[in-house]
């Protein structure tokens, strides 16, 4: 009995997480680990200029948030108007901006339509006893163009109605409510540029990784996988480390298989790809072939 419980803690056991991984965006274009930068076309109409740099504003804080953790670390650039951007132009873009991926944007606001200007119960001044909704359509456009991707720029075409409530004191024409409304868009910009967005964030798939340990061993196999479950990715390196230079040949093959995948979660493919190569060297560890196809079902993407 004795010998067959140690015999079991020579053999490395397998725990099971699941946990969720960024995949690339709907539009099928993968920013992850890349340097972004946001230009607006500048052309001779200021009220589209004005309204695509608050867009611009609100589509970078969103990309900010998804892939750098809401670090300011998308650059907004303004650019002479064009009537296309071509790759060559992009190319341009790329070395002007320092960007990997370069986003443009230009907008068009349509002719302001005011609704009906109707009276504001309890309104405490006479210049906002009033308020009028003001339909104004916007057409948007946007090229992009990814230096570490394919050699091409993909574009994308969008529509909607803004309604911006203009409060005045009753006595503005039509015309000036609408001017009005064409000069107070900001909110409604960021929302397009938030809309704009989600077509670039990242899609979040839960999979599941599973990792070795031993009964018969340091705490070191455990306190790994824990930091795991508390999505500390480098804690887990540093705590399987020691043990890639410890005891048999298969131990240190399970222990460099968990290094790698906790650096496949990292998203550091490279480190992931030399830890695999290192646990193949020492062992056939059974989980291996799993982690090498889903490292290159990542890559294939990219």
């Amino acid at each position: 009995m004795a010998a067959a419980l140690l015999a079991g803690a020579c053999s490395p056991q397998v725990y099971p997480l699941y946990m969720d991984v960024r995949n690339p965006s709907s539009s099928g274009l993968d920013l992850n680990r890349k340097e972004l930068a946001i230009v607006y076309r500048d052309g001779t109409n200021a009220v589209d200029s004005l309204f695509d740099r608050h867009a611009s504003s609100a589509l970078a804080r969103s990309l900010e948030e998804d892939y750098f953790g809401g670090a300011e670390k998308v650059g907004i650039f303004r650019v002479p108007d064009a009537d296309s951007m071509s790759v060559r132009l992009m190319h341009s873009l790329v070395m002007d901006t320092g960007g990997d991926v370069v986003f443009v944007l230009k907008s068009s606001l349509g002719e302001p339509v005011p609704e009906t200007n109707q009276m504001v119960k309890g309104a405490t001044s006479p210049d906002s006893a009033f308020v009028c909704p003001v339909a104004i359509p916007v057409k948007t456009h946007l090229d992009v163009y990814d230096s570490m991707g394919e050699d091409k720029v993909h574009s994308f075409n969008g529509s909607a109605v803004l309604r911006p409530l203009v409060y005045n004191n009753g006595l503005p024409s039509q015309e000036a409510l609408g001017q009005l409304a064409l000069r107070s868009l900001g909110k409604e910009a960021d929302i397009v540029g938030q809309r704009i967005s989600t077509r670039f964030l990242s899609k979040w798939v839960t999979e599941n990784f599973s990792f070795y340990y031993f009964d018969v061993s340091s705490d070191a196999w455990i306190d790994g996988i824990s930091r795991v479950m508390e999505g500390k990715m480098a804690a887990a390196v540093d705590a399987w480390s020691p043990l890639v230079k410890r005891g048999s040949a298969l131990r240190r093959a399970c222990a460099c298989y968990n290094i790698a995948q906790a650096f496949y979660l990292m998203e550091d493919y490279d480190l992931c790809r030399r830890w695999l190569d290192e646990a193949e060297k020492l062992e056939n560890v059974s989980l291996a072939p799993g982690l090498r196809k889903r490292l290159a079902a990542h890559l294939e993407k990219k």
